[in-house]
C-alpha cells in the first residue's frame, strides 16, 4: 500500500511512545492517584499544593491522559496496519481495529505507573516512620503507636511541603524511598 511507504522510517516511534506514555503516567499524572489515595485515607499519600489549589487540574490531567493514550494506541495501530500491508496478510485497514487492544494495554500501563508511585510514596513514608521511631527511642520517650503515626504524618507532610516549596518534591520523595539508612536499634530486634 503506497500510503504506508514512508512509515518504515518511523516504525520504531510507537515503541518509544509507550515509554513516554508510562513516563507521563508515572511523573505527571501521579497527583491524580495521590488525590484518590488521600480521599481513601492513606497516611502515606500527600497531595501536592498545586493540585489542591487548582480545581481544574484533575479534569485537565484526565483529559490529557485519555488523549495521550488514544494517540499512542493509534500510532501502534498504524504500525500493525503497516506490518499487515508490508506482509500482505490482509487489508491494512483491519490493522486499525487493534486500537481497542492498545487502549486496554494503555490502561495496564497506567496501573503499573501508579503502582510504582504508590510504592515510592509508601516507602518514603515508612522511612520517615523509622526515623521518628528511632528518635523517640533514642530520647528515651517511648510513645504509643498512635502517637508515632501522628508524628510521622506531621513530619512527612511538613518535609514534603518544604520540598515542594523548593520545587524538589519528586526528587526528595525518591531520595527518601531509595535511602538505605536504617537506624541500627530498629534492626537489632529483627535479627534474632
Amino acid at each position: 500500500m503506497e500510503v504506508f511507504s514512508w512509515y518504515g522510517y518511523i516504525a520504531w516511534f510507537p515503541l518509544l511512545s509507550w515509554v513516554l506514555l508510562f513516563y507521563w503516567f508515572w511523573r505527571f499524572s501521579s497527583p491524580l492517584y495521590l488525590r484518590k489515595m488521600v480521599k481513601n485515607g492513606r497516611k502515606w499519600a500527600v497531595m501536592p499544593d498545586f493540585v489542591s489549589k487548582d480545581k481544574s487540574f484533575a479534569s485537565r490531567a484526565r483529559l490529557k491522559c485519555v488523549a495521550f493514550s488514544f494517540v499512542v494506541s493509534l500510532l501502534s495501530a498504524c504500525t500493525v496496519a503497516w506490518v499487515m500491508a508490508l506482509l500482505d496478510i490482509a487489508d491494512a485497514k483491519l490493522g486499525f481495529a487493534s486500537t481497542a487492544v492498545f487502549l486496554v494495554l494503555a490502561a495496564f500501563v497506567y496501573r503499573a505507573a501508579v503502582r510504582k508511585v504508590a510504592s515510592t510514596y509508601e516507602t518514603a513514608y515508612f522511612y520517615e516512620y523509622r526515623r521518628v521511631r528511632y528518635e523517640s527511642e533514642r530520647d528515651g520517650t517511648f510513645r504509643s503507636e498512635t502517637d508515632l503515626n501522628n508524628r510521622t504524618v506531621w513530619s512527612f507532610t511538613k518535609k514534603l511541603r518544604n520540598a515542594e516549596a523548593h520545587r524538589k518534591l519528586w526528587k526528595y520523595v525518591h531520595a527518601m524511598a531509595r535511602s538505605k539508612k536504617v537506624a541500627p536499634d530498629i534492626l537489632a530486634g529483627s535479627r534474632y
